[in-house]
């Protein structure tokens, strides 16, 4: 293929080629084995970010385009490019629904190590995520907010680029990656949008400098497409909460709504702080400090139990002795500290992988309060499990293999290392 050897020379292939390629390959005249050896030269070569922007665009142009009725503010959305222990979403949209902004979110579910959104919210009796667009815009209408599970016809070139990349290891790829994340933003409608890059052992971009590269061009594609952006590029060498597993994180944003503080907090209230300030175009702070009053308040809880009761969820988890009577009734494991010193390093990867295999199994999740940096005793609870079935040796022995216990004071990695406006 000629774009093959274009990509491998460093020149521009321009829209038409890429158009070519990707409808060629949902079409079948271009074959898998040929799409993959694009994928595997761009994952090795790179694209530049005109080439990005012009596949992102073919790829938003695969599927339909959604739009919504005009309001007093435009609709917001959030993506995070995935982690572990992170339910912000479930903080962000009441926080931005009760400030005013409509916010009508496209989840997925769990992926490899990290949690999916969408698995979550469906701890909640009854609630429903497969909603169409028309049933969301209603929920919006009534609470100012929806959380539903992604439509078949958004993007369908990404669903089966994605696919093959999976199938091929071609994931770890900055164009590839951007293109594939913006392509969906663009197609679900919002006109303000706030990106949580993740950097670290537990995300997809392992350093700093990764992550914002990927964030800068990320940023770049929406705001040539007239989108009001902006990019976080939060930590992952350490799991955001406390709780790992769908249950557990459900609690964790719970808690959070309910006043509890911490590294979750805090990047809720970042994130959605800078959606209202853009949205509402006031000055940063200004929209910090809402957020804060909103959460604070107590608003941001009464907001969720709206949103909640609207996609047709019992409430009943609200409850602090129904969580306590089905998810913390039985301990199914704990893994100490062996010594007293510092949590030098956190296996955030093989710590998500074993939380999928522990609910898998029918547990609830686990509790790991500890991070990078932070202060244990010997005999100091690194990891909670609950769940009805005691767990296996060999499971704790390899939870226990996720952390490493320095003599050392160890430095806390910033929750936030850079914002990308």
């Amino acid at each position: 293929m000629d774009v093959i050897d274009r990509i491998v020379k460093g020149e521009p292939l321009g829209k038409a080629a890429i158009k070519t390629t990707v409808e060629g390959y949902l079409t079948g005249s271009v074959s898998k084995e040929e799409m993959t050896a694009f994928l595997r030269a761009v994952c090795a070569h790179g694209m530049s970010d005109r080439d990005a922007t012009y596949l992102t665009e073919v790829m938003l142009e695969s599927g339909k385009t959604l739009s919504f009725r005009r309001r007093q503010y435009p609709y917001a959305d959030k993506h995070s490019t995935g982690g572990v222990a992170d339910s912000t979403t479930l903080i962000i949209a009441p926080i931005v629904a009760a400030a005013g902004v409509p916010f009508l979110k496209m989840s997925g579910r769990k992926l490899g190590h990290t949690g999916g959104t969408i698995d979550k919210l469906e701890s909640f009796y009854g609630l429903r995520t497969e909603l169409t667009i028309p049933e969301a815009e209603s929920v919006v209408e009534r609470t100012g907010a929806a959380i539903i599970a992604q439509t078949k016809d958004l993007v369908p070139a990404d669903k089966a680029l994605y696919k093959l990349r999976d199938e091929t290891d071609t994931v770890r790829s900055l164009p590839l990656i951007a293109s594939s994340v913006v392509s969906k933003k663009l197609a679900s409608g919002a006109d303000v949008l706030v990106l949580d890059v993740k950097a670290g052992n537990g995300a997809f971009m392992k350093t700093v400098e990764e992550g914002e590269a990927l964030a800068k061009l990320m940023v770049h594609i929406l705001h040539s497409h007239g989108k009001k952006a902006a990019a976080v590029l939060s930590d992952m060498n350490s799991p955001l909460g406390d709780g790992v597993g769908g249950a557990m994180e459900l609690v964790d944003a719970v808690e959070v709504l309910e006043g509890k503080e911490g590294r979750l907090r805090d990047l809720a209230l970042l994130i959605a702080g800078k959606l209202i300030t853009l949205a509402k175009g006031v000055a940063p702070e200004e929209g910090q400090r809402e957020a804060l009053g909103i959460l604070t308040s107590g608003k941001a809880l009464a907001k969720f139990r709206e949103i909640i009761t609207a996609q047709g969820g019992s409430l009943e988890l609200l409850k602090q002795e129904t969580r306590d009577r089905i998810f913390f009734a039985r301990e199914a494991g704990v893994v100490t500290a062996q010594k007293d010193g510092y949590v030098a390093h956190v296996d955030c990867v093989k710590l998500g992988f074993l939380a999928r295999d522990q609910e898998n199994g029918g547990g609830y999740g686990m509790r790991v309060p500890f991070k990078v940096g932070s202060a244990v005793k010997a005999g100091d609870a690194l990891v909670r499990l609950y769940g009805k079935t005691p767990t296996d040796e060999a499971m704790l022995r390899a939870l226990s293999d996720c952390f490493v216990i320095s003599d050392a004071p160890v430095e806390p990695d910033p929750l936030v290392y850079r914002i990308i406006e």
